[in-house]
């Protein structure tokens, strides 16, 4: 697995993005920079055991309660 400083996840439907360090993004509208690179669609799932999961946040209960968490 190929680790980059400035490695950004945008995976919204992901069940670990609202904890993930890699998570960049609470919105709906995101600019995203081009120095980051993101991680790879598919990457990182539940099957292959979350490889690039940074645990790092905290889960903030009014987002988990709207993705029914």
């Amino acid at each position: 697995m190929k680790q980059e400083k400035n490695l950004v996840c945008y995976r919204f439907q992901c069940a670990r993005y609202l904890t993930c360090a890699l998570s960049g993004g609470t919105g709906c509208c995101l600019e995203r920079d081009p120095e980051q690179q993101e991680v790879p669609d598919g990457a990182c799932t539940k099957e292959k055991g979350y490889p690039y999961f940074r645990p790092g946040k905290e889960e903030d209960p009014v987002r988990a309660w709207m993705r029914g968490h």
